[in-house]
């Protein structure tokens, strides 16, 4: 019988340094699909009526694509809960992205 990796369903982001301490709660990866969806659909209406935009930003904004994005989040799922990144320096900073 194999043993099944369970799916990660969310992401948590915790930043410490010496004065401050940044704890995001764990988002679940459907709203963060959401988000991503609704910043691409606002971004394509602001890109239309904009008129001064540095043309290096329309340039990322074109480069972006929001099925690239999707499919990572969506390889990240598959692999179960792990630590995306962690960073220490010294003894007091530190960042921590899990995917739960």
């Amino acid at each position: 019988m194999k043993n099944r990796i369970k799916r990660a369903k969310k992401i948590k982001i915790s930043i410490t340094d010496k004065e401050k301490h940044i704890n995001i709660p764990a988002i679940p990866f459907c709203i963060i699909n959401f988000l991503i969806d609704l910043g691409f659909g606002i971004g394509a209406i602001a890109v239309k009526f904009m008129k001064d935009m540095d043309e290096d930003l329309k340039e990322a904004l074109n480069l972006i694509d929001k099925r690239d994005i999707k499919l990572l989040i969506n390889e990240l799922k598959k692999y179960g809960p792990f630590d995306l990144v962690n960073i220490s320096e010294g003894n007091r900073t530190r960042v921590r992205i899990s995917i739960l």
